[in-house]
């Protein structure tokens, strides 16, 4: 205000035709009121200074303020944001997204603060047009400024405002591309603090930040952002790895001689002229001509020239035609042809220095003149000369081996052609294969050589095979092997079913100097080189043979549940020796003879390849012999294969036919000499004479499963009754079981354990908690009506199921599962003590007159540590034949054991 209280506010603005503008006149208060509490203030526009015509009643005075000394209002700080370049800055013309400048605006703790706008001053030399895509950004949003007139300024308005919590922040960035202006300047400055547009939301005042923070000052601009300098483009150049050292061919054009890499920043980069020093080491560098730049899409961008000559073996290859570098990064290759006077081994090496040999090198948008990086000298890969060139030989491989007579396309030698060291492709157009050993060579018929799966003679081309070497003719154009590889040809003869037994062939090449190539593209004779070489032996047998034998695969001796379906009993391993064999049938036979293990326990059998694939099915019609037929299975020759057997089983039961404790084993029949059959060169009606011998599986009505638990065992052994080890016992879906017996053993070190016993639970909670005693026992699901006692850690305990000392069984339903608890009263707990507790195992079926016998049998075998009874018709008593041990139940050397210790 001047001494008549007036001010001229704003600056110039222009409102276009037809449209309305609002201005709105604010004031700052100064940070002390005290003198002039209680005053009312108003401001009124009296001017409006323009060129037209001003209609309207002047003054116009806006709302009259009572001005509060007392009242508080939030507070916000600026400083130099964290996305800040904080330095001066040198940027190419064509940067994009570069971030200028940022700031960052925190509310202080007395109110919520709301950013409603922001104004940068663009105070460089640059100009707006200088610029694109500029765009300010706040939490990752985009707001497009509005730039003034001059392009100076540049204001966002963040629409109904961004609010700052208190204690909190937001950053405020200014990104944007650079598109010309190279020489010029940019700074995103602030001119003045409250150009930061900020109010409280609880009073709703607006806020003035202070202008002591980080990069801000009390002097305009208040934030004097980082310079940014605009540069023209630059250009590096560098070798192109890509362009491998490599063999070139002789007298052809288009050869690689080299490649380079040309990266390009800012802007495209024109060069009007590039020198190469070239070095062409045994000839000489005006021998290599046609040299042109050829780019990444094929096209070429400069030349062709021819190389000029210096000091032997030095020269130039100079390209005076203009080359515009696009932007990026872009491989360039020098290709060209060697003269006839270079002979293989000679080569050629091109080296540039960009700072010096590529002139006139210009910036496209800037018109700026730029000097190449580096300054120092850039060497291409180097190329050698090689004429058309390979060498041949017969592979190792086929190995000697077996040939049965009838056997078709089958491979006698595999021939290497190494043009490893060719400088261009070869061409074949027939080839020669010696033929040696003791035969008849027209017994060799359909001779053809294939290049993988193809093919190279056919028809007419197809030779009589003679004694010595033979001629092929390759149909059409005959076949190319390229450069830089080994190809390998294959020679694949039909061998007549008359074939003498003990009869050779032996497939070879004569000397490679009697065979002939020449190069693709130049056309010249090649160089073959490779001494005469017979291949391996091939002898001539009458059929081919085959083995079946138990795999190690096999699975051990398991038991199952009765009316089950797919259970593996025994895989087979099959081998084909001389010749690929189709298998189509397989004599079977069950192994165990006991009188109930008969084939009325059996469904059918099925056969499986290794990948599940049924091939075979097999039923046993009264007979312990049964032949499968066999279809989709292959015996590759010399290669295991695998052969699943899988048995369906009858229920056992009232209606059910099936035996309670059959032993099924279903083995290979090595004796039946028709009844295993397969198909080669000829029919093979043998295999091998020994039977098979699988471990079977043993079929119950149901079965229990045992594991060992460890819930709710303490960790450490103390004095007193405690829990020694937890199992649970599930019985299978097809059927209840019922449990007469258990045996464990304890092993203590120091400590000793007394009043033993085990108890059984029907749930087991969350928690560990051992929850609902099972009914039919001693209270409590006390298994045993008297404790056992503790001799020695050799010394089983069993727990004999009783109710107040009668023998019963513990029923275990289909399906469910029941959890038991060994304890004891551990006396002696102290340091280095220790208590471990194994539930002990089976190590064999129990030896009975029958397959199943009474409790009181079972417990008087050897083998009596898990005593249980599959339930055949009924609920088993201890007296019926139904029951048996736990053998396969779970480990022979026992469940797991748990160790306490102190």
């Amino acid at each position: 205000m001047n001494s008549n209280n007036q001010a001229l506010v704003g600056e110039a603005f222009t409102i276009p035709a037809g449209t309305s503008k609002t201005v709105t006149i604010a004031g700052n208060m100064s940070s002390s009121l005290s003198n002039y509490a209680g005053q009312v203030a108003s401001i009124a526009v009296v001017g409006v200074n323009t060129s037209g015509t001003v209609s309207g009643s002047l003054p116009i005075t806006g709302a009259a303020h009572t001005i509060n000394s007392s009242l508080s209002i939030g507070s916000v700080t600026a400083e130099r944001g964290t996305l800040d370049p904080a330095s001066a800055q040198t940027k190419e013309v064509g940067t994009d997204g570069y971030t200028f400048t940022s700031v960052k605006v925190t509310a202080g703790s007395v109110e919520k603060v709301r950013l409603n706008s922001i104004r940068f001053n663009q105070s460089g030399s640059a100009s707006s047009n200088d610029l694109a895509n500029v765009m300010v950004y706040v939490d990752g949003v985009a707001y497009t400024p509005t730039v003034s007139s001059d392009g100076k300024y540049y204001t966002a308005n963040f629409g109904s405002g961004i609010v700052i919590d208190k204690g909190l922040f937001k950053e405020i960035s200014v990104k944007g591309d650079v598109v010309s202006g190279s020489g010029r300047t940019i700074a995103f400055d602030i001119y003045k603090i409250t150009d930061i547009n900020v109010t409280g939301e609880l009073y709703g005042y607006g806020i003035t930040p202070p202008t002591s923070g980080n990069g801000f000052t009390p002097t305009s601009p208040v934030y004097d952002a980082s310079v940014v300098t605009i540069s023209g483009g630059s250009i590096t150049v560098s070798k192109a790895n890509s362009v491998a050292a490599q063999n070139v061919a002789i007298n052809v054009p288009n050869q690689p001689l080299g490649g380079f890499t040309v990266k390009v920043d800012g802007e495209p980069v024109s060069v009007q002229s590039l020198v190469f020093n070239a070095t062409a080491t045994g000839d000489e560098v005006a021998n290599v001509t046609q040299i042109s730049i050829v780019d990444s899409n094929g096209a070429v961008v400069a030349g062709p020239v021819d190389g000029v000559n210096t000091t032997a073996p030095y020269g130039t290859v100079t390209f005076t035609d203009t080359i515009t570098f696009p932007v990026g990064e872009n491989t360039y290759t020098l290709k060209g042809k060697l003269g006839s006077t270079f002979v293989s081994d000679d080569t050629f090496a091109a080296s540039t220095t960009p700072s010096t040999q590529w002139t006139s090198v210009t910036g496209q948008q800037t018109g700026n003149t730029i000097t190449p990086d580096p300054s120092s000298a850039i060497t291409l890969n180097t190329m050698t000369a090689k004429a058309a060139a390979a060498t041949i030989s017969v592979s190792a491989d086929p190995v000697d081996q077996n040939v049965v007579a009838g056997t078709q396309d089958f491979t006698l030698a595999n021939v290497r052609v190494d043009a490893t060291a060719s400088g261009e492709d070869l061409k074949f157009i027939s080839f020669k294969i010696s033929l040696a050993g003791t035969n008849t060579p027209t017994q060799l018929t359909g001779c053809k050589l294939y290049n993988g799966s193809t093919a190279l003679n056919t028809g007419s081309n197809i030779p009589t095979m003679a004694a010595g070497s033979n001629t092929i003719t390759l149909d059409g154009g005959g076949v190319t092997v390229p450069k830089g590889v080994v190809s390998t040809l294959t020679f694949k003869c039909n061998l007549s079913g008359s074939a003498t037994a003990g009869n050779t062939f032996q497939l070879g090449i004569p000397a490679a100097s009697t065979l002939s190539a020449t190069g693709v593209t130049s056309g010249s004779t090649a160089t073959l080189s490779g001494s005469a070489a017979t291949g391996q032996t091939m002898t001539v047998v009458s059929s081919g043979s085959f083995t079946v034998e138990k795999s190690d695969s096999s699975p051990s001796y398991d038991i199952v549940a009765a009316g089950t379906t797919g259970n593996v009993v025994g895989v087979l391993k099959l081998r084909a020796t001389n010749e690929d064999i189709t298998l189509n049938k397989l004599a079977l036979q069950m192994s165990n003879s006991s009188a109930s293990s008969t084939p009325a326990n059996i469904t059918k059998v099925t056969l499986h390849k290794a990948d599940g694939t049924q091939v075979g099915e097999a039923v046993f019609a009264g007979t312990r012999y049964a032949t499968s037929t066999v279809s989709g299975l292959t015996l590759n020759r010399d290669v295991e294969t695998l052969l699943t057997i899988k048995v369906d089983l009858k229920d056992i039961g009232t209606t059910g036919a099936g035996t309670q404790g059959a032993l099924v084993q279903i083995d290979y029949d090595g004796n039946d000499s028709t009844g295993t059959q397969g198909t080669g060169a000829t029919t093979i009606n043998t295999g091998s004479s020994s039977d098979t011998a699988v471990d079977g599986i043993r079929v119950f009505k149901s079965y229990p499963t045992v594991e060992r638990i460890s819930d709710g065992i303490a960790e450490n052994l103390r004095n007193g009754d405690q829990p020694l080890l937890r199992f649970k016992v599930t019985a299978n879906s097809k059927g209840n079981i019922g449990l007469d017996s258990f045996s464990f053993r304890l092993s203590t070190t120091t400590a000793t354990v007394s009043s033993i016993n085990a108890f059984a639970y029907e749930t087991l909670g969350p928690d560990g908690q051992l929850n609902d005693p099972v009914s039919g026992v001693n209270a409590s699901g006390k298994l045993d009506d008297t404790n056992a006692v503790w001799v020695d850690g050799s010394t089983d305990i069993q727990i004999d199921i009783d109710s107040n000392g009668t023998d019963t069984a513990l029923q275990i339903p289909a399906g469910e599962t029941r959890y038991f608890e060994i304890r004891g009263d551990v006396s002696g707990a102290a340091t280095g003590a220790s208590i471990q507790t194994t539930l002990r195992g089976d190590a064999a079926y129990p030896s009975l007159a029958t397959l199943m016998g009474n409790a009181t049998a079972v417990n008087a075998d050897t083998n009596n540590n898990f005593v249980w009874s599959p339930n055949a018709t009924t609920t088993s008593v201890q007296a019926s034949n139904d029951w048996t041990n736990g053998y396969r139940v779970y480990s022979a050397n026992g469940l797991n054991g748990q160790t306490i210790n102190y």
